[in-house]
Formats: C-alpha cells, sequence, structure tokens
C-alpha cells in the first residue's frame, strides 16, 4: 500500500475523564477493557484544530457536546489545549499516536450522566477485539498516612506488615495531574474528604508539596514510585460545621481502585457452603482489581487463602483466587 494511503489512516487514541476520574467509552477498543478508546483523522472535520477534535469524540460518546468540556494532548499535558490550536493527528509521533500516551477529554459530571449510546461511525471505523492477555499496571504513586497524633492504616494497603502504605492507579488521576488532583483521588480512597491534607515529597516531611505542583506521572521515576520511598501525606482535623461531602460518580464511571485486569487460568466454581465470599468465575474470564494481594479465610480451615479483591464480568465483588494471570 503506498505511503500516502497508509497514512490517511492513523489511529488517535482517547480516554475520556470527569474531574473525579476515568469513566467508560461507548467505544471501547477491545472488548474487555472500557477506557481506552480509538478514532481515525479522517472522521475529523477540518481543520484539525482542538475544537473539531472535542466535537467529534462528543458525537462518538453520546456527549451533548464540547461547550464546558476540556482537552489534554496526553495525561501528561500540564494545560488543556486553545479551540483554534491544530493538532498533527496524521501523524506517527502526535497526540494521541500511541495508546500508552493517549489524548483526554474532560467532561463535566452532568454531561457523563446524561450521555446517550454512541453515535455509529461511518464503515471502516476501528473494532473492539479481544487482545493477548493483560498482565495489569503498576498500582502507584505510594503513600504514607498520619495524622496529627500518629500513623493511620490505609485502605488501599498492600503490604500486610504495614498498613499505613497504600497505593492508587496512575490512570485514576485526570490531567493536569497535579498534587491537587492526587490530593483529591487519595482521599477519596481513604474516605477522609472533609479533612484537610498536607503532602510531602519524602518520609521525612522535608520537602512539601503545593496543589499546582505537576506530577510526571507518565515518566519512569516520578514521587511515590518506589515502596521504600512514598509520598507522605498528614490529615487535618475534620473540617467543622460542614456535612461529609458526596463524590457524584456518573453511571458509566467505574469503582477507580478496579484497574487492573485479569484473567482466569482456569474455571474456578467455588463451594458456596465454604466459600460464600470468594468469587466465580470461567477460564479466560477478564476480571478488575485493585491488584493488592489479600487474604481470606475458608469455612472449615483455620488458615488464610491468599487472593484478591475482585469483581468479574456479571458484576459481582469478593475475595478472588490466585489461579489468575496477574
Amino acid at each position: 500500500m503506498p505511503l500516502h494511503l497508509r497514512s490517511y489512516n492513523f489511529t488517535v487514541y482517547y480516554r475520556l475523564y470527569i474531574k473525579d476520574g476515568p469513566i467508560r467509552s461507548n467505544n471501547p477498543i477491545y472488548a474487555d477493557n472500557p477506557f481506552i478508546s480509538r478514532t481515525l483523522p479522517k472522521f475529523i472535520t477540518p481543520p484539525r484544530n482542538a475544537l473539531s477534535v472535542k466535537k467529534h469524540l462528543c458525537k462518538i460518546e453520546g456527549l451533548s457536546g464540547p461547550t464546558g468540556s476540556t482537552l489534554f494532548e496526553s495525561l501528561s499535558s500540564k494545560t488543556a489545549a486553545e479551540e483554534s490550536f491544530r493538532l498533527a493527528v496524521r501523524g506517527y509521533s502526535g497526540p494521541g499516536a500511541s495508546e500508552d500516551d493517549p489524548m483526554v477529554l474532560v467532561v463535566g459530571v452532568e454531561d457523563a450522566e446524561k450521555r446517550s449510546a454512541s453515535t455509529a461511525q461511518s464503515d471502516g471505523s476501528p473494532e473492539a477485539v479481544l487482545p493477548e492477555p493483560c498482565y495489569g499496571t503498576l498500582l502507584s504513586p505510594l503513600r504514607l498516612l498520619y495524622d496529627e497524633v500518629g500513623v493511620l492504616a490505609s485502605k488501599m494497603s498492600f503490604n500486610s506488615k504495614d498498613s499505613s502504605v497504600g497505593r492508587i492507579e496512575t490512570l485514576s488521576i485526570p490531567p493536569p495531574q497535579t498534587v491537587s488532583s492526587l490530593s483529591f483521588q487519595v482521599t477519596k480512597a481513604e474516605g477522609f474528604v472533609t479533612r484537610t491534607v498536607q503532602l510531602y515529597q519524602d518520609i521525612d516531611g522535608e520537602v512539601p508539596m503545593t496543589d499546582n505542583d505537576h506530577l510526571p506521572l507518565q515518566a519512569e521515576a516520578y514521587p511515590g514510585h518506589l515502596e521504600n520511598e512514598p509520598i507522605t501525606i498528614v490529615c487535618g482535623q475534620e473540617s467543622s460545621g460542614k456535612a461529609e461531602a458526596q463524590v457524584v460518580t456518573p453511571l458509566s464511571a467505574v469503582d477507580s481502585s478496579l484497574l487492573v485486569r485479569i484473567t482466569g487460568k482456569v474455571t474456578f466454581d467455588p463451594d458456596e457452603t465454604v466459600l460464600a465470599d470468594w468469587l466465580p468465575f470461567e477460564e479466560g474470564e477478564v476480571m478488575y482489581t485493585d491488584g493488592i494481594k489479600t487474604s481470606g479465610f475458608i469455612r472449615g480451615h483455620s488458615y488464610p487463602h491468599s487472593g484478591y479483591i475482585a469483581m468479574n464480568s456479571a458484576g459481582r465483588k469478593g475475595c478472588e483466587s490466585l489461579v489468575l494471570n496477574s
């Protein structure tokens, strides 16, 4: 095929977010991953600027329109693209050229809640496929929790020997990925949204982080990427006179802690009389987990068995056997 014809079919990868975290795409690339999607440059109306890209993505994702939405050239972008800015989407290294570094559309919560089914694209649009088994992604940054009187146990703990160290998925943080957006995700995950927090880049609390500091979470090394060098988070007192804040999450969103995809190696059908809290799955069935190894007791056994907290394809949550590709 001539080069000029091949270039016409470059793919543009993208992800959708609200300010609270990622939401599902109506047009996923993979049959078992609802977050990453793609389109073709030929479907975007010229001149292919940020506004025309936003209009196109809103159309195929069933959103009302580009008003109130922002487009980022990548997950690592510090600022949104100006609507008149031309985007080189027909190139090997342009924005959205890789599914590992997709473009990002951040939309309003109300728009996400009211979105309709996606509008079908023209013939030739990429179709969802079942990929090779996915082995998950690193859950990070790591963080060490304290309040004013001492260390706290993290709800996202993954180390049975140190419950104060937790972690979250970097992909749960929408751009611009700042200390402020990380703080929001941490407080939401830990359940203390009415408390003020101060983040420090080091364990000793000598390097404070400010809300507008940008976090290079797509880099090879970033604050909190090592377990023995976690970000430290100090929580203040509960805010006085305020009712507990409610986080509004649209139906199209999912638990941001369950973003690691795992696949069952064999069929696992637990005996409900002794394994009531364990999750059944079929061979090859794709499930989602936080990737944190845990343990659970089987009725009649005096010792715990290792597994994950996961959700199967039927939407049921439970403790998952380690008979998995993870």
